[in-house]
């Protein structure tokens, strides 16, 4: 056997045990006691290591964060203003192209083209095409009154006008003196309107004859319960003609007539 022989009675010595042969005494008790020693050993290390760990991680700290940063690249910023932007797109639908309809006509229609014309010699023109200085001078000449048609003694051309058709409300007639309202009965209130409280003015349009005498009567505005009681009063109205040329004329004249209950 390749291991020796053990005696019988004594313990065998184990290497990584703490040897006895130097101890003062047995028991070994209080500091002198193996594990004791062994413990502050063993204590002594974990220090030493722990403190080399915080060095360490203290270090790597110190580095990372002192270390130099590259610094961004310059950024270009624009001011734009809002009314360069325009109008936004619809986010409701997606946005048609914008066509041009001038653009897709003239695109369409193809360009008119213009005649350059080319001189030629007299002796090769099969016709005249410029007038002659004596044809543009008769072309251009004063127009007389004479040549209009108007005879010897008259001022001018004369226009025959029919004054005895009555003209529409809405015509225009210029005269030389507009009609003046002569007399017109007081008017008489409508019981249902005065019973209303009903009060307002009514507008009405008058043909004044020749005679001075109203030939028909329009409202043109006013209170559904008043329009009776404003015609029956614009009828009883004497008037001065217009005129034209000393003749008189028939015209068509607004009167306002107001209703009122009090004053």
């Amino acid at each position: 056997m390749s291991r020796k022989e053990e005696t019988p009675g004594v313990a065998a010595h184990i290497p990584w045990a703490f040897r006895l042969d130097d101890a003062p005494r047995l028991p070994l008790t209080g500091e002198d006691h193996p594990l004791r020693r062994e413990l502050g050993r063993w204590l002594s290390w974990a220090n030493g290591i722990t403190l080399l760990l915080g060095a360490l991680a203290f270090a790597g700290w110190w580095l990372w964060s002192h270390r130099q940063v590259a610094e961004p690249p310059p950024r270009e910023i624009r001011i734009v203003r809002y009314t360069d932007l325009g109008v936004p797109p619809s986010i409701s639908r997606p946005t048609a192209p914008q066509i041009s309809i001038a653009q897709a006509v003239a695109d369409l229609a193809a360009p008119p083209s213009i005649g350059v014309p080319e001189p030629v010699a007299d002796e090769l023109a099969t016709s005249q095409t410029i007038a002659t200085v004596t044809e543009m001078a008769e072309a251009l000449a004063p127009i007389s009154m004479e040549g209009l048609g108007g005879g010897e003694g008259e001022g001018g051309l004369v226009v025959d006008v029919d004054i005895d058709v009555s003209p529409s409300p809405d015509d225009f007639i210029a005269v030389d003196e507009d009609p003046v309202r002569i007399s017109i009965d007081p008017l008489n209130y409508p019981p249902m309107a005065r019973s209303a409280e009903v009060e307002g003015t009514v507008l009405v349009r008058v043909l004044v004859g020749k005679n001075g005498k109203v030939k028909d009567v329009i409202v043109v505005e006013g209170e559904q319960m008043l329009r009776d009681a404003a015609i029956a009063c614009a009828r009883t109205s004497v008037w001065r003609p217009a005129q034209i040329d000393h003749k008189p004329i028939e015209v068509w004249v607004l009167m306002p007539l107001t209703f009122k209950l009090r004053g």
